[in-house]
């Protein structure tokens, strides 16, 4: 029999285990909905804050298809929207992935809205230039910086006192044949205004030290060594043997000609931009020069590396050296790339 005073044959009641209570998910908003299908699930989980199952649980809940990244081109009205929104509200209005927008918005040289930024619209435009910047923001209830800045993007002068005057055919013509201050002293106008009108009209400001080739100049070459014609046009030697080889005119007792240029064929013009300009010049046997030339004459952007979004979604999963071996680059353009979308750098795993 055992002793009741005996503790070990004693049944006693298991410590009570008290459970944390359970941390309940922030209620969906709309606007979290509209990112779903979007973008990738991972990429929607690190803008909301959520796990990425539930991101993928809420999606299968309102049957929603995975985002397909299909690669369009920007449209000039998607273009508009860079800038005059959060870069997340432009992925949602035009589909096109975070990474892809922010690089598109920095390409364009265009920052993020300020907080409380509110888009301009036509009205408000057309107040610009009509009074002055600080009676404008007033009026308009905008920071007077921020009404310059808009000002000066759209190309408009300031407001006058005295009124507007309206420039004449004689003073545009002589827009772009002189320094912008040393017409505006001449015609007795501000210096932006004469700034602000001749990049209206897209003439380009004048360099004194080029010289302008003429008719009457060309006619000169050729006729005389280049060190006269130099003489007679004060320029350099230089300049006129340039502008000779340029038109393929021979000096003067020379009866050789100049070489005819080797024609650019429709398959010749194909790879260019597709490869960069020194792989070009060695496949068809011309100078890289040649092919900047031809390229640029063309239109046709240089060729570069860019970065797909589904090569953003691996920038901070690996280490830079080791995602630079995937993805045949280098680490400097690995690292560059993760810092400028401000994705943390991997932790080492020993």
């Amino acid at each position: 029999m055992s002793n009741p005073g005996d503790k070990s044959d004693q049944v006693t009641d298991a410590p009570e285990v008290t459970v944390a209570p359970r941390k309940l998910a922030a209620p969906w908003s709309p606007e979290d909905v509209k990112l779903l299908g979007t973008m990738p699930d991972s990429e929607v989980a690190r803008l909301l804050d959520r796990a990425p199952s539930a991101i993928r649980h809420k999606r299968h809940k309102l049957r929603i298809p995975a985002y397909q990244s299909s690669f369009h081109n920007w449209t000039p009205e998607e273009e508009q929207l860079l800038g005059t929104m959060s870069d997340e509200e432009v992925v949602a209005r035009t589909g096109h992935p975070l990474s892809g927008v922010i690089q598109r918005r920095q390409k364009l040289h265009r920052p993020l809205p300020r907080p409380g930024h509110q888009p301009w619209t036509t009205a408000e435009d057309k107040l610009l230039g009509t009074m002055k910047d600080r009676d404008l923001a007033l009026r308009l209830g905008r920071p007077q910086q921020v009404v310059k800045e808009r000002r000066r993007q759209l190309s408009i002068a300031a407001f006058c006192a005295s009124g507007r005057r309206p420039w004449t055919r004689a003073e545009e013509e002589l827009l772009g044949t002189m320094p912008d201050k040393q017409l505006a002293r001449r015609l007795k106008r501000t210096a932006e205004s004469v700034k602000t009108r001749r990049a209206t009209k897209g003439i380009p400001l004048r360099d004194p030290k080029k010289h302008r080739w003429t008719a009457d100049d060309d006619k000169l070459l050729g006729l005389r060594p280049d060190a006269q014609v130099a003489l007679l046009l004060r320029v350099s030697v230089e300049a006129v043997k340039h502008r000779r080889h340029q038109l393929r005119v021979s000096l003067p007792g020379q009866e050789r000609t100049m070489a005819v240029p080797k024609p650019w064929r429709a398959e010749d013009d194909a790879l260019l931009g597709t490869i960069s300009d020194q792989e070009v010049a060695q496949r068809l046997g011309r100078s890289a020069t040649s092919v900047k030339a031809r390229r640029a004459r063309l239109g046709i952007a240089s060729y570069r590396h860019w970065w797909t979004p589904e090569q953003d979604l691996l920038l901070g999963k690996f280490l830079d050296e080791e995602l630079a071996r995937r993805l045949d680059r280098s680490v400097e353009a690995v690292r560059a790339r993760r810092e400028r979308l401000g994705i943390p750098a991997p932790r080492a795993h020993f």
